[in-house]
């Protein structure tokens, strides 16, 4: 046996001894803070070492993800410390369970609003920040922090958990793309943070595998829960200004009814006479017509912040333009990238070779470029179209409803990747020129069957 192995033999074993020591020491002190009457004493289930698990978790990959984002830049320091601060409050969440019954649904809203408030934060800093060199990083966690949630999420919470980490993959692939062998720091970076997703997912069905795990024999989840920060109070709900409970009116009832109608001729005595001029034939103006009566026309929901088109550094940002369709950038760089941000409506020419293009957010937006370097990405969009004249490697389709795709003759060999898509199609040319172009749809449906030890999927279409 060599060194190495004996040495790495050693290592894991001082790493188990020392996860055993802190779970006996826990135990014993779950034992010692037990009460001494039998009648009132609270069974502690197996949450107990799921809080301790989960800390564990927390110290092998995100204490280190921590250092290394405060290393590659302070946006992505700040946004990791709001992650943290979501971590804490779901450990938290996860240490009441252990000593508490199910609450209500209202009290579990309750008890998640900590998670909620700094999964917000997350986003918020990702939304500051898109002009950053580590936008990718910033958006691999703000699009995945939904994996928090996964403590209401039931009777499968570990799936969530895997979907969400698919959503960060979509952009830690592209960090290791292009920092692998470059930047060990930004690998690393990615790895702890996919390796906290994949192990996260394996402590939820080791210890709650349908859900959260209650204690049954539990408390009042409410007062056991530690109370919040003073520095973040939650803001009181101020009642409606002259609101007041609004009493049904009851009609007569159906005696009072029959007892009208008991009145045999006396029953109209009560209605007033139509006179000559109150008869509709009579009337000198009448007219079939229904005039129509002024409604005001609710605005599209459309950007607010004022329209962005410049040249940042190697970076061409089109953001928030709305019903423009003269944005052109003419002889681009072929170092420079563009990202197109928010905008609704409009039209973006390319006349020249750039390295790669994003639409983000866009509704109704096109595209016609002649060549990209790398690839072409579409996310979060509605209703868009992408030509390209040119080449193109790869272009990839993301949380997309709506994507018209046409490529020339020269883009053929172009990959395509898609998911979480709808309404996908793409045109390609006929045989001919004369040839109309050829309309194919990306499948969206798939059928999966288990083959021996292996899964097999393969599109599925109705006719």
């Amino acid at each position: 046996m060599s060194e190495a192995t004996i040495v790495e033999l050693l290592k894991r074993l001082d790493q188990a001894t020392t996860r055993l020591e802190a779970v006996e020491k826990s135990i014993a002190a779950g034992v010692a803070s037990a009460p001494a009457s039998g009648s009132s004493s609270v069974a502690a289930g197996p949450s107990a070492a799921s809080v301790k698990e989960f800390q564990n978790l927390v110290d092998q990959h995100i204490t280190p993800f921590v250092a290394l984002s405060k290393k590659l830049a302070p946006e992505v320091g700040s946004q990791v410390e709001q992650l943290v601060k979501a971590i804490d409050a779901e450990k938290n969440l996860i240490n009441t369970a252990s000593q508490s019954k199910k609450p209500a649904q209202e009290t579990l809203l309750e008890l998640i609003k900590p998670l909620n408030t700094f999964a917000a934060e997350v986003g918020k800093i990702r939304d500051s920040n898109r002009s950053s060199k580590f936008f990718n990083n910033l958006s691999a966690l703000s699009e995945s922090i939904g994996f928090l949630s996964w403590v209401v999420v039931e009777p499968t919470p570990g799936p969530h958990v895997a979907e969400m980490r698919g959503s960060a993959e979509f952009y830690t692939n592209r960090i290791l793309k292009e920092f692998k062998g470059v930047n060990q720091d930004q690998v690393d970076w990615v790895s702890n943070y996919v390796n906290f997703l994949k192990d996260l997912e394996k402590y939820i069905k080791q210890y709650h595998t349908t859900g959260l795990t209650w204690n049954p024999k539990g408390g009042d989840a409410k007062s056991a829960a530690p109370a919040p920060a003073s520095s973040t109070p939650a803001a009181p709900v101020a009642p409606a200004v002259g609101a007041a409970p609004v009493e049904s009116k009851k009609g007569p009832g159906l005696g009072a009814v029959f007892g009208e109608l008991s009145k045999g001729d006396g029953v109209t005595s009560g209605l007033k006479k139509v006179t000559n001029d109150m008869k509709s034939k009579n009337f000198t103006d009448k007219s079939s017509v229904v005039k129509a009566t002024e409604t005001k026309v609710a605005k599209a929901d459309t950007p607010s912040r004022p329209a962005v088109f410049a040249l940042q550094g190697n970076k061409w940002s089109i953001e928030y333009q709305v019903n423009n369709k003269e944005i052109i950038i003419a002889e681009p760089d072929s170092r420079q990238t563009v990202y197109i941000f928010q905008c609704v409506n409009s039209l973006v020419q390319i006349k020249g070779k750039v390295n790669a293009i994003t639409l983000d957010g866009c509704k109704k937006t096109s595209i016609v470029f002649e060549n990209a370097i790398s690839s072409c990405e579409v996310v979060n969009c509605s209703g868009v179209e992408i030509q390209v004249t040119g080449r193109v490697p790869s272009i990839a389709i993301d949380k997309t409803s709506g994507c018209q795709l046409y490529l020339s003759k020269d883009s053929l060999e172009t990959e395509i990747v898609s998911s979480k898509s709808s309404e996908m199609n793409v045109l390609i040319p006929g045989a001919t020129e004369n040839d109309d172009l050829v309309e194919l749809a990306i499948p969206e449906q798939f059928k999966t069957s288990v083959k021996g030890n292996k899964l097999h999927t393969e599109s599925t279409s109705h006719i």
